[in-house]
């Protein structure tokens, strides 16, 4: 068994097998409804190379990233927030100067990118992050969530802000292992503690409560915790602010129970169905049982629409009609027939021709509400939540599968005064629809209004709606000068009831309120430098700021060349698109599958034929490292060698014809080495004019101009090479340059090659026809271009900017 510990960890597959990530350890407190949590990553590099680890991971809804300590071979450094240009200036720098820097960015919604550079051989990098969330208790229950993977989405990464080297695709045959201990309060610990994802073993000491995985786990699903059957909780907790002196945060929370409100009032459903291809297998299954169940628990007098969407929307039914009994059989027969065959998941147009459905009378339209089923794997996310801010009407959004995009959901919820569930594949879905759909007939409008003795210096904005059992959250800062602390107390009011409920003050410094709340306060600011601001004040991570560190080596420790990217790609979502399903049965009999370890020794493991939740999601083969080396001999192709301008791709011609003439003009001289050349008369070619490049100036908006596209191929190649002229032979086999000839006729002789007039091309480029370079492209050009001539550069940029000028007229 000893053989089985080096099993332990993530370990990437063929020329990945010596590098990356070995492990994720979570380790945390869930302390009333605030969640402290740190997760411990652990890199490695086995391999003979010097690497650049990149890992984009998910966090929870609205965490706030508090902190980051690396420790580089035993060695421990905390990281600083910087304003973003400055952090990636400075990791640069440092990788060119052969240190070790570290630096986390954040990526997308509550998306965040490790950057990891120079791990040399035999490097062990360890990073902590801290992070907070604030948990919601809703009907006497709390959901704690730690996602663990990006399950694949649909639509442009880079449209939604990702950079090319925070973009990785899953990998199917990854196997990242979950390590985690948690802690509960004493509050929390009263109640009823289980994990509908994950078996746990729980233990109890006195009035604690702790709990760790049972078993192997793996970060191909979200860890979700349900702690059920607390009493409302109404509190008041406080600490001193960590940047201000003399100010202080204080977090109010208390359970919405309104008095006299009708239950049962009709309402109007736009039911929205997401049939996608990633919807395939647990999660479709799940939804056309949830809604044979819903479809039966409307009467006459409710409404409903219902509508199913992928790459395209279907209206099975168009309009909303009463729930009259052949009008649910219809829609229960429409619920049956459900298939996850409607390609891409594009929930925005969706959106919209449902937000455009409208009732019998504008009153009803008005009060329509839409309840959403879906995975909710799309990149646009920002465009999502603006077609929901600006419709008015309220989203209840059901999230189905084992990594589902929470963020989506709860915002959509959120900015609209609706609900939000999350549903695994071992939970029943039918029950989150009874509690969203006791929801949609008992929301309503609500103010919640917090006093305080102390001097108010910002309050957060007040719920709009809330049903009963609704958690009611209130962030304040105020002004301590001058106020008994020790008898502060605040009191929370409810209208329309006026609903009073004072609270005395419970001061916990080991809660980090005033950096959260400083977080939520980022949303009220709408300039970028007063976001920036606050953000280095308060030593966050947002999208202007970066946390940055640098170890620096010691002169005969420092890397010498270029670190080559690996960017850590995550597991496959456990049942994503019917790969498996994580559906738990203790029927059946295990399977003992062998399984290789990262050491070659063989070990027995047990999985189900129903692939459980201890388990990946889908059955792996490993390849071994030297076939990976072979394949990479095989690709290698011919990267360090610069093709002529002339020999490249014309429009007209194949892709591989180019190269094909020069290799054979190679084998024509090699065969015969004894036999000079024949001469034959040629006529000498005329020397090209700039007349093509400057027709291609003058139309640079368009969006297929040559030039565009050679700089984000250039882009895209340059996330695999660490020199220039490797990446700018593997560019120039796939973009047609022809109107680059006439510029390295004229400056071949001075340049000494065509490379160095490509990188100043390229570097003038994308300066002035506004194409971002990305960060590893941006890194090789520069080394290129460092020990070239200024006057030549200098000259090629006045020539350039010229003809710039000459083609605008």
């Amino acid at each position: 068994m000893q053989a089985n510990k080096k099993q332990i960890g993530l370990h990437a597959q063929d020329m990945e097998a010596n590098i990356g990530l070995v492990s994720a350890h979570v380790t945390g407190r869930l302390n009333g409804l605030v969640a402290q949590i740190k997760v411990r990553q652990v890199y490695k590099n086995w391999s003979d190379d010097n690497v650049e680890c990149v890992y984009t991971f998910p966090m929870g809804w609205q965490s706030v990233l508090l902190g980051m300590r690396v420790e580089l071979n035993g060695k421990s450094m905390t990281g600083t927030v910087k304003p973003k240009k400055v952090a990636e200036a400075q990791y640069e720098e440092a990788i060119s100067s052969g240190d070790l820097p570290v630096m986390l960015e954040r990526s997308g919604k509550d998306l965040y990118t490790a950057n990891i550079g120079n791990i040399q051989t035999g490097d062990e990098v360890v990073i902590e992050l801290d992070y907070a969330q604030i948990l919601k208790a809703e009907d006497g229950a709390i959901r704690f969530s730690l996602p663990t993977t990006i399950a694949p989405r649909y639509g442009d990464a880079s449209a939604a802000g990702l950079k090319l080297h925070q973009q990785a695709e899953a990998n199917p045959q990854a196997e990242h292992r979950l390590f985690l201990n948690l802690e509960l309060s004493e509050n929390l610990s009263q109640g009823t503690v289980y994990s509908p994802s994950h078996e746990i073993q729980l233990s109890r000491q006195g009035n604690q409560c702790s709990l760790k995985l049972e078993g192997a786990a793996w970060l191909d699903r979200d860890f979700v915790l349900v702690i059920d059957r607390l009493g409302d909780m109404n509190f008041a907790v406080a600490a001193h602010d960590s940047a201000r002196p003399g100010e202080a945060t204080v977090l109010t929370g208390g359970v919405y129970r309104p008095t006299g409100f009708e239950k049962q009032h009709p309402i109007s459903i736009k039911v929205l169905v997401d049939c996608s291809g990633s919807m395939q297998g647990d999660s479709i299954e799940q939804a056309k049982d949830c809604l044979n169940w819903l479809f039966g628990q409307l009467n006459n007098t409710d409404q409903v629409s219902f509508t199913r969407f992928g790459s395209t929307v279907h209206h099975d039914h168009s309009e909303l009609k009463p729930c009259t009994l052949i009008y649910r059989q219809l829609l229960k027969a429409s619920s049956r027939r459900l298939n996850a065959d409607l390609g891409g998941t594009e929930i925005d147009d969706a959106l919209k021709e449902v937000i455009a459905i409208e009732s019998g009378s504008p009153e009803e339209s008005k009060n329509a509400v839409i309840l959403l089923i879906t995975d909710g794997e799309v990149w646009n996310i920002e465009e999502i939540i603006a077609t929901v801010r600006a419709s008015g009407q309220r989203i209840y959004a059901l999230g189905v599968g084992s990594a589902p995009s929470e963020s989506l959901l709860k915002d959509m919820a959120d900015v609209t005064g609706g609900a939000s569930e999350m549903v695994t594949p071992r939970e029943s879905m039918q029950k989150a629809v009874e509690r969203l759909l006791i929801k949609i007939r008992q929301t309503q409008q609500i103010e919640q209004e917090v006093a305080c003795e102390a001097p108010i210096v910002w309050q957060s904005k007040s719920a709009g709606h809330a049903a009963s059992g609704s958690s009611l959250m209130s962030w304040t800062q105020i002004n301590t000068q001058g106020t008994a602390l020790d008898e502060l107390e605040v009191v929370q009011t409810v209208y329309p009831n006026g609903q009073t409920t004072p609270c005395p003050v419970i001061w916990d410094e080991s809660l980090d309120l005033s950096r959260i709340a400083a977080a939520l306060r980022l949303n009220d600011l709408t300039k970028a430098k007063d976001r920036e601001r606050l953000a280095v004040e308060y030593q966050l991570v947002t999208s202007e700021t970066n946390l940055i560190l640098v170890h620096e080596r010691v002169e005969s420790e420092k890397a010498e060349d270029l670190p080559e990217l690996l960017q850590v790609r995550p597991m496959l979502a456990a049942g994503w698109s019917g790969n498996g399903t994580v559906a738990y049965s203790r029927s059946q009999t295990p399977l003992r599958v062998m399984r290789t370890g990262s050491d070659n020794m063989h070990f027995m493991a047990e999985s189900h034929i129903n692939m459980s939740h201890s388990a990946p999601a889908i059955w792996r083969s490993n390849r071994t490292h030297s076939a990976a080396r072979i394949d990479g001999m095989a690709n290698a192709g011919m990267d360090d060698i610069e093709i002529p301008a002339f020999l490249r791709k014309q429009e007209s011609s194949s892709d591989s014809k180019p190269v094909k003439t020069f290799v054979q003009k190679f084998k024509d001289i090699v065969s015969t080495p004894n036999k000079p050349p024949q001469s034959t008369h040629t006529v000498k070619k005329p020397q090209g004019t700039s007349d093509e490049l400057k027709a291609i100036l003058a139309n640079k908006t368009n969006a297929k101009n040559p030039i565009h596209e050679l700089l984000s191929s250039f882009n895209q190649v340059a996330l695999t090479h660490t020199r220039f002229r490797s990446a700018l032979a593997a560019c120039l086999r796939t973009n047609q340059a022809n109107y680059m000839e006439w510029l390295i006729t004229k400056h071949m002789k001075a340049a000494g090659s065509g490379a160095p007039i490509w990188a100043i091309f390229i570097s003038w480029a994308a300066e002035n026809l506004s194409v971002e370079l990305d960060r590893h492209a941006e890194r090789i050009l520069r080394e290129f271009l460092s020990p070239i001539d200024r006057d030549l550069q200098q000259a090629i940029y006045a020539e350039l900017s010229e003809l710039k000028q000459e083609a605008a007229v």
